[in-house]
């Protein structure tokens, strides 16, 4: 089952607001593909949901997911029409691909008013040549396809005119050239000013997790196959041990794309918050708490494992008995210090540019981590740093899930 789950926050996004479809694909005045639903999230059983069952139904069928910014976007319009039509024969069914517990949590911040079903493996989406999202399909009383449609574009007139057996009055939609169906539709599109994506990923075998790329000025950040606690350290620059975890991460892997405009750091990660409360329901805060830390500080300019270098970002490794970094500035050595300790490390060796340290130290075969009077007389010997155990005033994250905030 390949699971999709992105977000998408905009601000001044431009999206497309035509419908598309393939050439191969079901048309106007064509039966659609058998309607088959894996699991219901609001609505009747997926059994009740067929074409049979809904003959003599008007059916609004809306592919979306909750990483899509206009299908989200289009929710309010769909609710509306879902009232206005609540005494008439017609069914709204919106179908996702994502997993339900995902569906679910994004459905108690946005609800939906229509039927919510679920198609795994994308076979109900893929059945009808769906191109890109959000993708509308009306189907008449007499279960043909009366209309392919963008929803900011349908109208309750619309559905009154298929509800009267009349032609609808929805432009057909435009078709793609399959051998290039992206380019025909986006190169004609301003790029967004924000861009935030989240989408879930299996590893394939030996696949490097937790990949991450970033732009200088903090403005972009790329992630494969990476966690959601490796995703608040990218982006908030926060270790484990700087985080107030309440409850479990969500687990998986995902891709993470995070863009701004430079110069709107701030402004990015307050967008990536709000995908974090949308797509996970996590509650993400900065805050300040005082608490026992390690104050790192020079003693020795000469010591073996540490030497200056023009070398940049040329590698790192961290096995259970040590870690080498090549061409690092010291608040990466400092965040290696913070993996191993399980504490902040406060940095006041003034030291800048970069540098090449390694460092060794002796762990048991019955310890994951090395004992932190191991790892200090290390760094004391190995790269002349000394850590000192101080209390301090340290910024944190704050995570918590909506739920336990709720008390569910």
């Amino acid at each position: 089952m390949r699971f999709f789950i992105a977000v998408t926050v905009s601000c001044a996004i431009a999206y497309k607001s035509f419908a598309t479809a393939d050439p191969n694909g079901p048309k106007l005045g064509d039966m659609p593909p058998p309607l088959v639903i894996s699991q219901t999230i609001e609505g009747p059983l997926p059994k009740e949901i067929n074409w049979d069952k809904l003959k003599g139904k008007v059916v609004v069928l809306e592919f979306w997911a909750t990483w899509c910014g206009p299908c989200v976007a289009a929710i309010p319009h769909l609710n509306l029409l879902v009232d206005q039509f609540h005494d008439k024969p017609v069914v709204f069914l919106s179908v996702s691909s994502e997993e339900a517990g995902l569906v679910r949590n994004f459905l108690k911040l946005r609800p939906i008013k229509g039927w919510v079903g679920l198609d795994d493996d994308e076979g109900l989406k893929n059945a009808f040549h769906v191109q890109g999202i959000p993708h509308t399909v009306i189907v008449d009383a007499a279960g043909r396809i009366a209309a392919i449609t963008h929803p900011a574009k349908l109208e309750a007139r619309h559905l009154e005119e298929v509800l009267n057996g009349q032609k609808c009055s929805l432009p057909e939609p435009r078709v793609l050239n399959t051998r290039s169906p992206v380019a025909d539709v986006v190169s004609t599109e301003p790029p967004p000013l924000f861009e935030i994506s989240i989408r879930k990923r299996k590893p394939a075998k030996n696949s490097p997790l937790d990949s991450w790329s970033s732009e200088t000025n903090g403005s972009g950040f790329h992630g494969e196959l990476a966690t959601v606690e490796s995703a608040l350290h990218a982006v908030f620059g926060q270790t484990r041990s700087r985080m107030s975890i309440q409850g479990q991460l969500p687990d998986g892997y995902y891709d993470f794309q995070l863009k701004a405009p430079p110069g709107h750091k701030d402004d990015l990660e307050n967008q990536f918050l709000a995908a974090l409360r949308t797509t996970f329901g996590l509650e993400v805060a900065r805050t300040v708490r005082e608490m026992e830390v390690y104050e790192l500080t020079q003693i020795n300019t000469n010591a073996p494992g540490l030497w200056p270098t023009t070398e940049r970002d040329g590698g790192g490794r961290m096995t259970r008995t040590g870690f080498m970094l090549l061409g690092y500035d010291m608040k990466t050595i400092v965040e290696y210090f913070e993996l191993v300790l399980e504490k902040p490390v406060v940095d006041e060796t003034k030291l800048t540019g970069r540098f090449c340290a390694g460092l060794q130290w002796e762990v048991s075969d019955d310890q994951s981590n090395p004992k932190p009077a191991v790892v200090i007389e290390a760094a004391r010997t190995r790269l002349g740093l000394k850590l000192t155990p101080v209390r301090r005033p340290v910024e944190i994250l704050e995570i918590r899930r909506i739920g336990a905030v709720n008390g569910e």
